[in-house]
């Protein structure tokens, strides 16, 4: 019995050890500094020009609320939190290994840089060659990110395409009661070429109120294929900008009859 609660007595210091250091590395950096936490908002912030290389011991904390598993994105993740999203360059054969959809994270933002790019504030890794910015590669990601729990209930905020404005970059956000202009009724998602291959492609949404908004859908996507309901719908999506337009691209195939 003695034997037993020394036991009981060296496993319970053993996992209040592991807590404290757990808590000390989700605290600090990686130089046992404190670690300052600003919303997503604050760091974009940051990036007054075309980019902003990161010096400071700061961290922001959001949902991965999107990655590239079902081909939505190409190597990149959002993550979110109340003040807007944050879409980050990261180079694995599977970010959601590293990332699964919907796990609460903390990112450690000491190294790394903000590029404006077409119009959007990605993060990433400083870059090595023409690129504005390199993707945070597998070995590093462990390094820069850490999973700090789950969010089981996140809900997109549910929006009109006239209230879309520049704080909405690469938030996820939900349209109801939409559906694809008439002229692309009946097609798929993305065209072919010639030879079949499938083509990135912008469609047309329109909104209750007559308004549009265009979605774009990559070749890689799940539903590149499927047939356009011809419905209304509803969708959920990350708010994109470039060529001084604003577009969604849905993620985690939520195209909701």
């Amino acid at each position: 019995m003695l034997l037993d609660l020394v036991s009981r007595m060296i496993f319970r210091f053993l996992i209040t050890i592991a807590s404290l250091l757990f808590a000390l590395a989700c605290s600090s950096g990686d130089d046992g500094s404190d670690v300052q936490e600003v919303s997503i908002a604050h760091l974009k912030s940051l990036c007054k020009g075309d980019h902003y290389r990161i010096a400071e011991n700061i961290s922001v904390r959001g949902i991965v609320a999107a990655t590239d598993w079902l081909g939505e994105l190409n190597k990149s993740a959002i993550v979110v939190d109340a003040t807007g999203g944050l879409e980050i360059s990261i180079e694995s054969s599977c970010i959601t290994d590293h990332l699964p959809i919907y796990s609460e994270v903390v990112i450690f933002c000491n190294g790394l840089m903000l590029s404006r790019i077409g119009g959007k504030i990605e993060l990433g890794a400083p870059p090595t060659g023409d690129f504005p910015l390199d993707n945070i590669d597998d070995e590093m990601i462990d390094r820069y990110i850490r999973i700090v729990g789950v969010c089981e209930n996140f809900v997109p905020t549910t929006k009109r395409f006239s209230d879309i404005g520049s704080a909405d970059i690469s938030n996820i956000v939900r349209f109801d009661n939409i559906r694809i202009c008439d002229e692309e009724q009946g097609l798929a998602w993305c065209d072919t070429d010639e030879d079949g291959a499938y083509l990135t492609t912008y469609r047309t949404l329109v909104d209750g109120e007559g308004a549009t908004l265009s979605v774009c859908t990559l070749p890689t996507c799940r539903h590149a294929k499927d047939m356009i309901p011809t419905k209304e719908i509803s969708v959920v999506g990350a708010i994109d900008y470039s060529d001084n337009r604003y577009f969604l691209r849905i993620v985690n195939g939520l195209i909701i009859e």
